[in-house]
């Protein structure tokens, strides 16, 4: 049976997978960074709710009624699944360090 961080991991994997990234896409806002790419943004305060926004929402996105979040950085090339990993893992961290 899989942990809800494993699920979640599944879950986000698939969610990075059907993204699509635009020529005129940037992850960062660096100036001198040309290759097209998508800030993304998972949140949870359980591990089994989640929700996703991407780029800059300005404290208006769905991640901002949570409280630990994983950020990560997409591109064309991206292994989806070591990105989902990281941001799961980030937080599941901040789960860890509340309690």
């Amino acid at each position: 049976m899989k942990t809800h961080e494993e699920t979640m991991i599944d879950e986000v994997t698939e969610l990075l997978e059907s993204l699509t990234i635009d020529d005129d896409f940037r992850a960062t806002d660096d100036p001198d960074d040309e290759t097209p790419g998508m800030c993304v943004t998972i949140a949870s305060d359980d591990g089994e709710e989640w929700t996703f926004q991407t780029g800059d929402n300005s404290f208006s996105g769905s991640c901002y009624h949570y409280h630990h979040w994983g950020v990560g950085y997409l591109y064309r090339d991206s292994d989806c699944r070591e990105i989902a990993a990281n941001m799961v893992d980030e937080v599941f961290e901040g789960m860890a360090q509340s309690n």
